[in-house]
């Protein structure tokens, strides 16, 4: 049963403040030679910014059998700035499978954790991973469902490769491309 195909996104925050001033050893503060801008001070943005917006993409899905049918899919990623959350929207659909998946997803300290529902097989569970630069490593798990999901986003570019446990559903990759509004 491919009752829950999750793509959830999270990325670790790196935040950078950079030294303003030196001690001398007389205690007087000295200066750097080089100046601190504002945007220097500024905390660099949520990883999930990088994820906001419309995906489009294909791919593909294996079942047992030696089954395999090409998927057309569209992903929407909602990140409000200054959020450590992300809502996630995904549809994909072959000529004979389709599924609907919402996920909302926490980031807290490269780890992240939150709830997945797959509208079409009426099928939910929990999701939790980590994060390594712009892949995301997670597990999804239901009551009778279990898989492995990667996430790797660069640019507008993203695979997403799910590989469930004990079903016949074997794997699902799909490429997705972000949708740039032109000016």
């Amino acid at each position: 049963m491919h009752s829950s195909l999750p793509a959830a996104a999270a990325i670790l925050v790196f935040l950078a403040f950079p030294a303003a001033a030196q001690e001398r050893p007389d205690g007087a503060v000295q200066p750097l030679n080089q100046p601190v801008t504002p945007a220097a001070l500024t905390p660099a943005a949520h990883p999930f910014a990088a994820l906001a917006g419309n995906w489009t993409g294909e791919g593909m899905i294996a079942l047992t059998g030696d089954i395999r049918e090409r998927l057309r899919c569209r992903a929407s990623y909602n990140h409000a700035q200054g959020s450590n959350s992300i809502a996630i929207s995904i549809r994909c659909a072959s000529d004979n499978y389709k599924f609907e998946l919402s996920s909302n997803v926490v980031e807290r300290n490269g780890q992240l954790s939150g709830r997945w529902n797959e509208a079409a097989y009426g099928v939910s569970g929990n999701i939790s991973g980590r994060v390594s630069g712009n892949r995301i490593s997670a597990m999804a798990q239901g009551d009778n469902f279990t898989s492995d999901l990667s996430v790797t986003t660069t640019g507008n570019q993203q695979t997403v490769s799910m590989t469930p446990k004990a079903t016949y559903v074997i794997s699902v990759q799909i490429s997705l491309n972000r949708r740039v509004r032109s000016a």
